[in-house]
């Protein structure tokens, strides 16, 4: 086996911002499987030709912590009881630095490298909040390009650019890590 650097994503966005979507379109891409609705900490085989050679699963929370509080409990409780750790993982937070900071923490502490995911849209309607997060203890930032529009296509066509990007950036990595 070679060695392989364990990647944590975590969306961070208010409702709205994309978190959602993007992993589904990632689902897609990365594993080959379409979801309308995409239940919460599931964990499928990676499919993508490239990655699938050093990475074998990918997990997706699709729901920001904040929406499951009342199952979660805890960001202790979610890591210990819900979160689905594999080689890729994706989580998702709202704008709550204190969540997102213990999130870090333990994701680290699972021998994740965790790379927060900032959308340009949430930046844009609150950069105080987006950059005091960008602040945290990352092991890299990425900033996602998608404007504000009201227009359904285009935020889909800005999404599906997005993940697209995401995969090219776990192409790279697989063949660095």
């Amino acid at each position: 086996m070679s060695a392989k650097t364990k990647m944590l994503f975590i969306l961070i966005g208010d409702d709205r911002t994309g978190k959602t979507t993007l992993q589904k379109l990632i689902v897609e891409r990365l594993c080959g499987l379409k979801y309308k609705k995409l239940d919460v900490n599931l964990a499928f085989n990676i499919m993508h030709p490239e990655i699938k050679r050093k990475y074998l699963k990918a997990s997706f929370g699709n729901r920001s912590f904040q929406e499951k509080i009342s199952t979660y409990e805890t960001i202790d409780i979610f890591f210990d009881k819900h979160f689905n750790p594999t080689d890729i993982a994706f989580i998702s937070s709202h704008l709550h630095p204190n969540d997102i900071e213990k999130m870090i923490q333990r994701g680290k502490e699972n021998f994740y490298n965790v790379y927060g995911v900032f959308f340009s849209n949430s930046i844009e309607v609150n950069r105080s909040v987006n950059a005091h997060i960008s602040g945290l203890n990352w092991d890299e930032r990425i900033v996602l390009d998608n404007p504000i529009t009201n227009e359904a296509e285009m935020i889909d066509r800005q999404l599906a650019i997005n993940a697209d990007s995401l995969i090219y950036f776990l192409v790279n990595r697989t063949s660095i890590s």
